[in-house]
């Protein structure tokens, strides 16, 4: 079992996926490094209900529980259960985004909440970044909003108005929020201490003796790669983010998991 106590955690776009065949290898390369005793999970900012439109093999892949809505909780799939959640407090959250709704009127709210998501309204950012989902949505005004159960908020809108929104979260709101871009378009918030960062290190401890692996390629892996025993960026990562990786792969649309996979049973015969 040459993989035993290595764990290898992975963000989603950009770094597992990139293309088809890209993802076909990161697969094979997964199953075999299961095979060997490693244990393989993802980090990524969705939540359960939701990972399959993107990785529809995602609960078969996981052998470990899961990093999701970008580090508020962990889900492990044999329980169906939440792990470590952290919420955001609504007494302070609810007022910041009423007064963010004033400053930013055409930019999109999401809300993360274990039985769906919220929004005040159903604009065009929240319509496209949610079509998929219309089941799971409400729409209610904020005094009608549920005030617990809050995971987190995301801000939608072009880069332009999510740099700035970024910056106005920065000065006027400092440290009440574990703030990161997930894309372009897309600004996230959370409590403070949820981050995947915070989450690997709880995993760290929940496994037990391992060395964690931990695999991103934009602003909102940052903390992780930094709390990772190893840090690895596919080369076509945020150039800021290439830059702290002790391991750079190849583009994410050749394979980086295969790549790692490839380099680790390398060294083990070495």
């Amino acid at each position: 079992m040459k993989f035993k106590g290595k764990v290898i955690i992975t963000d989603v776009d950009g770094t597992y996926t990139g293309s088809d065949e890209g993802v076909r290898k990161n697969n094979e390369a997964i199953e075999y490094f299961k095979s060997e005793g490693g244990l393989f999970t993802f980090a990524s900012g969705r939540v359960e209900y939701a990972v399959k439109a993107v990785v529809p093999d995602f609960f078969e892949l996981i052998n470990a529980p899961a990093v999701l809505a970008n580090g508020s909780y962990l889900y492990d799939k044999d329980t169906d259960a939440r792990i470590n959640e952290i919420c955001i407090d609504t007494s302070f959250a609810l007022p910041f985004l009423a007064e963010f709704r004033r400053r930013f009127p055409t930019m999109g709210i999401r809300i993360n909440r274990k039985k769906g998501f919220l929004t005040p309204e159903m604009n065009p950012p929240v319509y496209n970044d949610l079509k998929n989902y219309f089941s799971n949505v409400q729409t209610l005004p904020f005094d009608r909003m549920p005030g617990d159960g809050w995971n987190k908020i995301v801000l939608i809108g072009t880069n332009e108005e999510v740099l700035a929104a970024h910056e106005y979260v920065k000065e006027n709101y400092p440290g009440r929020f574990a703030s990161s871009m997930s894309c372009r378009t897309l600004l996230e918030l959370l409590d403070p201490q949820a981050t995947k960062g915070n989450q690997v290190r709880y995993l760290k401890k929940f496994l037990g003796d391992c060395t964690t692996y931990c695999c991103g390629d934009y602003e909102n892996d940052i903390d992780m790669l930094k709390k990772a025993d190893v840090a690895v960026v596919p080369s076509s990562g945020m150039p800021k983010v290439v830059e702290m990786a002790d391991i750079v792969t190849c583009h994410c649309k050749d394979g980086t998991l295969a790549y790692l996979i490839d380099l680790l049973d390398r060294e083990c015969k070495a």
